[in-house]
């Protein structure tokens, strides 16, 4: 068993929601093997109808999602929480535990981004669907977006989702970022990038500023 399986130190990671863990997988994977080495314990669990999740995404709700980090961290009494972007909108109800947030954002503006690929898409199949009608689709039933099927709980949940203010918290964000911030880390910002990408060089600039910041 490795020293980082034993140790008392270790962070459960939340993933970026949708499309953005696609293209942060590869970087999330190297952040955790940087904790490997500096003898961190990392968890990624994969959250209700993501991945191998028995349910489907339609099903979901922002609410699930929710109540399952929660009881993740309490299984495995787990009280450091590390949440990468739209993931942070997963653990506000978590105000005792001590939170590392990267990048965080709204939900608002995650639905935003996907509903406008879905009108470009649109356009260029001719058809002619606007953000209102996407919004007013997700009130009456299920909504594709980016490959993703949203249920309108779910929908209507991230869009009026902000990102917790908690009492024990780090937002780290990239230095071309001027939005407030406790750190800055060089790096890019891979979530928008057209295909999944790694950046091994902030990957472990994470990983340590963690095992930095579970150390205090």
């Amino acid at each position: 068993m490795s020293a980082a399986a034993q140790s008392s130190r270790r962070v459960l990671l939340v993933p970026p929601l949708f499309d953005e863990m696609n293209r942060m997988r590869k970087m999330l994977v190297d952040v955790m093997r940087a904790l490997e080495g500096l003898e961190v314990g990392s968890f990624l669990p994969d959250l209700p109808g993501t991945n191998e999740s028995l349910i489907a995404l339609e099903q979901a709700t922002l609410s699930d999602w929710q109540a399952a980090i929660q009881a993740c961290a309490q299984q495995h009494e787990i009280s450091h929480i590390a949440s990468f972007r739209g993931g942070a909108l997963t653990v506000a109800a978590m105000d005792k535990a001590s939170h590392w947030i990267f990048s965080p954002v709204k939900g608002a503006t995650i639905l935003r981004t996907m509903m406008r690929t879905r009108v470009a898409a649109d356009r260029e199949s001719g058809r002619n669907t606007s953000l209102a009608d996407l919004t007013a689709q997700a009130e009456t039933g299920p909504l594709e977006l980016a490959g993703n099927i949203l249920g309108s709980q779910l929908f209507t949940q991230l869009n009026a989702a902000e990102f917790p203010d908690l009492e024990n918290q780090r937002i780290v964000r990239l230095e071309s970022d001027n939005k407030p911030s406790d750190v800055k880390i060089p790096g890019s910002a891979l979530w928008l990038r057209a295909e999944p990408d790694d950046d091994p060089a902030m990957s472990k600039t994470i990983a340590n500023d963690i095992a930095a910041w579970i150390k205090q």
